[in-house]
């Protein structure tokens, strides 16, 4: 995993900041897995058919952004899968785009990234409405519901303590903030809706406008019909903590192992595993990619490198194999010292204008 956060932030010096960051959670309510279940089943009881059909708007998504180009032309990315406690898997997912100086204008982000309540005008716009309503909207904790995941911990009648920041406040203009994070448009147009939600143990009816709409993208959430969020990258500042999130690891819990045999109690550490990231494995689909591939570069002192033997070889086939080591550090040194074609660049910019063939090295 820490290699894998290595990689991306090697991505980073190489692009600069990722220009979107995209959480996509898979819906149980899709057509395509409603239709296949048997009556009185449920999401749950089918986790190979909840993790085909995400796979495949994953890689419909990927290539929405890349081939597509919905939003600006592709350079990279680096995604990872990972999964809720109640099994379903969502995607992060961290795209670079060839921008230019009007990306992180208020006009260019709100062609594409909304906070607000999609208008109930037309057809189109109450199917769109009806989909933000369902999956991009806040109210766990809304009505003080101190049982909520976001105020475990937290005085839930004090406002300025919610951790999600929800309610946010109304903002007439999008605004680029310094931390990197944009301070999303969400007008005071006095809409809102009613819902019925439980509060500490209680039903209770609570109003819902836009400041507790999660930005997202509306072709986006049109078409996948899902809880898919969408944020911008307006500083670097944000990559880092960004990066660490989306590579942070798989679950773990620990067991306590007892037996009235043993007379010391044994702690184990293990991952907690769910049925649909079971199944994901066993299917063998991808739960990270990122492009484009970032090549390994060897750093070590003189005659210090690392070799690999057999435990069966003999001293002079160890000699032999430390003589002819050849890594990417002395192939380096070695192409500069004999060619000068090459020596204007650093040792992480050469994989770039040349190829390292390892059999020759």
């Amino acid at each position: 995993m820490q290699q894998l956060y290595q990689d991306s932030i090697a991505i980073v010096r190489h692009f600069g900041k990722p220009s979107l960051f995209i959480t996509f959670t898979a819906n149980p309510k899709w057509v395509q897995i409603a239709n296949e279940l048997l009556p009185g089943q449920s999401a749950a009881d089918r986790p190979d058919l909840v993790a085909r059909v995400f796979n495949l708007k994953v890689r419909d998504l990927l290539d929405q952004i890349r081939h597509k180009e919905i939003f600006c032309p592709w350079l990279g990315w680096v995604w990872t899968i990972e999964y809720q406690k109640r099994g379903l898997p969502h995607l992060h997912l961290l795209v670079f785009l060839r921008t230019d100086n009007q990306f992180l204008t208020a006009a260019n982000i709100d062609s594409s990234i909304s906070a607000e309540l999609p208008p109930p005008d037309d057809a189109i716009s109450q199917e769109w409405r009806g989909i933000i309503e369902m999956t991009m909207v806040h109210t766990d904790c809304i009505a003080h519901n101190g049982q909520a995941l976001c105020m475990q911990g937290l005085d839930p009648f004090a406002v300025q303590t919610w951790r999600k920041s929800y309610p946010r406040s109304f903002q007439e203009q999008t605004i680029i903030n310094e931390d990197g994070y944009p301070t999303y448009r969400r007008r005071d147009t006095r809409q809102a809706y009613s819902v019925e939600v439980q509060s500490n143990g209680a039903n209770v009816t609570a109003m819902i406008d836009k400041r507790r709409a999660v930005p997202y993208s509306p072709y986006l959430s049109l078409r996948y019909k899902g809880n898919i969020n969408v944020e911008v990258c307006g500083s670097v500042k944000a990559v880092k903590y960004i990066h660490k999130y989306i590579y942070k690891g798989g679950d773990r819990a620990t067991v306590i192992l007892d037996s009235e045999h043993d007379e010391i109690k044994r702690y184990l550490q293990g991952r907690y595993i769910g049925p649909t990231e079971a199944v994901w494995r066993l299917f063998e689909f991808s739960t990270h990619g990122e492009e484009p591939a970032v090549m390994h570069l060897d750093l070590h002192l003189p005659n210090q490198q690392a070799i690999y033997f057999a435990e069966w070889e003999n001293p002079a086939m160890l000699r032999q194999r430390m003589d002819s080591s050849i890594t990417t550090l002395i192939a380096y040194f070695k192409y500069n010292s004999e060619k000068p074609d090459g020596r204007e660049y650093l040792y992480h910019e050469f994989p770039l204008h040349y190829v390292y063939v390892r059999k020759k090295g």
